[in-house]
């Protein structure tokens, strides 16, 4: 994929962003789309296979949060002196 991409990079380098059609009216060049395309199946792949991708996903913050706010909720109910170790007598 990175080939792919540097290679119509390099075509697009050749050309310009903005190309003339038939009549003359400006368009932008059709390599950008597709160096687009390719760019985000890189990522897309790259985000697949990255072992740290649960640490960004929005399903493991949520229900990170939620836990977070059980722990804020028990913490709540028992305080600060409750987390304390007191003598067994």
């Amino acid at each position: 994929m990175e080939a792919d991409i540097r290679a119509a990079q390099i075509e697009l380098d050749a050309m310009d962003m903005m190309i003339e059609n038939k009549r003359g009216t400006p368009i932008s060049n059709s390599l950008l789309p597709v160096i687009d395309v390719l760019k985000r199946r890189q990522l897309a792949v790259i985000r697949y296979m990255s072992p740290h991708q649960t640490t960004s996903d929005p399903r493991t913050i949520n229900g990170s949060a939620k836990e977070e706010g059980d722990a804020r909720a028990a913490l709540r109910d028992v305080g600060v002196e409750g987390l304390i170790a007191q003598p067994a007598h």
